[in-house]
C-alpha cells in the first residue's frame, strides 16, 4: 500500500547512456553485428565478446547504478501522475474534506418540510418506551433490575483503563517517524517492516486476546474490539500517509541533487528529473499546504487527528470557528435518550427472544430445530430493526456529532442518504462514510497501484477484508466461527451486478424494496442463526 505507483517495467539508466553515445533512440535495441563466417569457433566467440563489452561501455561505478536505478523507477512513475487533462494527480487527493452539515441537522430542522414528522416520530418512540417501562415495573417491582444493564455494568472501570491503554499505544507511529526523521531508520527498509508488525499485534492483542483473557462481558469485549479496529485504521492511515511523504521527499533531494552535480545529461533523462522534482514539490506543497512536512509528525498533530471522528489523515482539517454548547447539549442529551430507549427494547423485547435462541440451540434434533427456527426469526425481525437503527441514529448522528463539535471539525458528513440505496454497493459508500473513505483510499485505490489488478477485483478485495472484519466481530460476540454472515456480504456482488441491470434500473422503487428486504431480514437472520446454530 505505500507505493501508490509501483511500475518498474522502463529502462532509462543505462540505456539512457548508451543511446546518448550511440545515436539510437530509448526504444530500439542495440543490435549486435555478426561476425562474418569462419571455420575458427574461438575467433568467433572472441568477436562476439569485444563487441558487446564495446556495446556496454564503460562499467559503471556500483554507486552510480544504484542512482540509475532510482531514477529509472522515478521515470516510469510519472505516466501515473498525470490526470487526463495533462495536471498532476496527487496519491491523496482523492478525498475531499470541507465544511458540511450532517442530512439530519441540514434537513430535519425547524421549518423543514419533514420537521413535524420528526417530531411525531420521537413522540411515538418516547410513548413506546414509557409503554415498556411501566410494564416491567409491574412485571419486576424496579426498572433498575435490569439484565441488560447489569451486564453494561460489569467490569466497566476495567474496560475503561484498557480503551485508555489502548490509546496511548496509538501513538507508536509518531515514534517511528520521529527515527525516521532523525535518521536512525529508513521508512522504506526497517520502518514498514516495524509499523506492519506492530498493526498485526495490536489487532490480535487488543482486539482479540486481552478482552478474552480478562474474561470481560461480551458488551465489552466487542466494544473493545470494534474501538481497537477504529484505532488501528487511523494508525495505517497516519503511517502510511507520512511513510508515502517521506519517498516523495527522498525522491526530490536526490532529483535535484543529482541534476545540479550533473550537467551534461541525456535529455531523456534530464526531463524525467525535473519532472521528478516538479511533481515532488507539487505533492509535498499540496498536501502539506499549513504544516510543511514533516513538520506534521508530531505529537501535537497526532492528538488533535485522534480526537477528530475520522480514520484517515489529513495534514489539517476544515474547522468551525467556536464551539456551540446548545448544540452539543442537544446531542448529548440524544446520547443518554437513545441508549435508554436501546436498554429498553432490548431487555424487554429481544432478550426474552434470545433466551428461547438459547433454549433452542440445546435441542439434539435438527429437524425440531429447523420447524422451530422460523418462528424465533420472525419475533426477532421488529426489535432487531428498531435496534439496528437506534443504533444507527446513536453513532453516526450523535456521537460523532457530539465529537466534531467538540473538536471543532466542521466535516460532518458522516453519512448520506443511505435508506434511498437501491443497491448494497450504494448502501456501502453511504451507511459508514468515515470507514468508506478509508477502504477508498488504503485499500481500493492501494490495491489497484500496488497490485495493478481491475476495479473489479480491488472491489472484490474491499469487500472481503470488510466482511473478514465483521465476522470476527462475530467470532468476538458468540465465541463461534460459522462464515454466516462473511456468506451473506460476499452475496452483495452479484445483488449488485444484478441491481445495475437494464431491468432492474428501470424499476428504482423495487430496487429499494428489496434493499429494505435485505435490511429487514439480515441482521435478524445473522443474530438468531449464530445463537441456534
Amino acid at each position: 500500500m505505500n507505493d501508490e505507483y509501483d511500475l518498474s517495467d522502463m529502462n532509462i539508466g543505462d540505456k539512457a547512456s548508451s543511446s546518448a553515445s550511440s545515436g539510437r533512440s530509448f526504444s530500439e535495441p542495440p543490435s549486435s553485428p555478426i561476425p562474418e563466417e569462419t571455420d575458427n569457433v574461438e575467433q568467433v566467440e572472441k568477436s562476439r565478446t569485444v563487441e558487446l563489452k564495446r556495446l556496454k561501455g564503460p562499467k559503471l561505478p556500483k554507486k552510480r547504478i544504484v542512482i540509475e536505478e532510482r531514477f529509472k523507477k522515478y521515470s516510469t512513475l510519472m505516466d501515473g501522475r498525470y490526470k487526463a487533462d495533462g495536471t498532476f494527480r496527487g496519491k491523496f487527493a482523492d478525498l475531499n474534506f470541507k465544511p458540511r452539515e450532517s442530512v439530519f441537522d441540514k434537513e430535519v430542522v425547524y421549518g423543514s418540510k419533514f420537521f413535524g414528522l420528526y417530531v411525531a416520530f420521537w413522540f411515538g418512540v418516547a410513548m413506546l418506551v414509557l409503554n415498556i417501562v411501566i410494564k416491567y415495573y409491574r412485571e419486576n417491582g424496579s426498572i433498575f433490575r435490569s439484565s441488560v444493564v447489569r451486564i453494561m455494568m460489569t467490569d466497566i472501570w476495567a474496560i475503561g483503563i484498557t480503551d485508555l491503554t489502548m490509546y496511548l499505544t496509538s501513538y507508536f507511529p509518531v515514534f517511528l517517524h520521529t527515527c525516521v526523521r532523525l535518521g536512525w531508520i529508513k521508512w522504506d527498509r526497517t520502518g514498514l517492516i516495524i509499523e506492519s508488525l506492530f498493526e498485526v499485534w495490536y489487532l490480535v492483542f487488543f482486539g482479540l486476546f486481552y478482552a478474552n483473557y480478562r474474561q470481560y462481558p461480551w458488551i465489552g469485549k466487542i466494544f473493545l474490539m470494534l474501538h481497537s479496529v477504529v484505532l488501528l485504521m487511523k494508525i495505517h492511515s497516519f503511517a502510511f500517509y507520512n511513510g508515502y511523504m517521506w519517498s516523495i521527499k527522498i525522491e526530490l533531494d536526490v532529483s535535484k541533487a543529482y541534476l545540479k552535480k550533473h550537467e551534461n545529461l541525456d535529455p531523456l533523462l534530464r526531463e524525467a528529473l525535473e519532472k521528478s522534482v516538479e511533481f515532488s514539490n507539487f505533492e509535498l506543497g499540496t498536501q502539506a499546504q499549513s504544516i510543511p512536512f514533516p513538520e506534521n509528525i508530531s505529537f501535537a498533530n497526532y492528538f488533535e487527528y485522534s480526537m477528530f471522528p475520522v480514520v484517515v489523515y489529513e495534514v489539517s482539517f476544515p474547522r468551525t470557528e467556536k464551539i456551540r454548547w446548545g448544540y452539543l447539549f442537544g446531542k448529548v442529551a440524544g446520547i443518554f435518550g437513545t441508549i435508554f430507549v436501546m436498554v429498553a427494547i432490548a431487555q424487554n423485547e429481544m432478550y426474552p427472544i434470545v433466551m428461547k435462541c438459547f433454549e433452542l440451540h440445546k435441542a439434539t434434533s435438527f429437524l425440531y430445530k429447523a420447524q422451530n427456527y422460523p418462528i424465533l426469526l420472525i419475533e426477532m425481525v421488529p426489535p432487531f430493526l428498531a435496534m439496528y437503527m437506534m443504533v444507527f441514529f446513536l453513532i453516526w448522528e450523535l456521537i460523532l456529532n457530539a465529537i466534531a463539535e467538540l473538536s471543532r471539525f466542521a466535516d460532518r458528513e458522516f453519512y448520506r442518504y443511505w435508506w434511498n440505496s437501491t443497491d448494497w454497493n450504494e448502501y456501502a459508500r453511504d451507511w459508514n462514510v468515515p470507514v468508506h473513505k478509508f477502504l477508498l483510499r488504503h485499500v481500493y485505490h492501494s490495491t489497484i497501484s500496488a497490485f495493478h489488478v481491475r476495479k473489479t477485483t480491488a472491489t472484490f478485495a474491499t469487500f472481503l477484508l470488510s466482511s473478514l472484519v465483521h465476522e470476527v466481530a462475530m467470532f468476538v460476540i458468540f465465541r463461534k466461527v460459522r462464515f454466516y454472515l462473511l456468506g451473506l456480504q460476499m452475496c452483495q456482488l452479484p445483488l449488485v451486478e444484478i441491481s445495475r441491470s437494464t431491468m432492474m434500473e428501470r424499476f428504482p422503487t423495487a430496487s429499494n424494496a428489496i434493499f429494505w428486504f435485505g435490511i429487514l431480514l439480515g441482521p435478524s437472520l445473522l443474530c438468531t442463526m449464530y445463537l441456534v446454530f
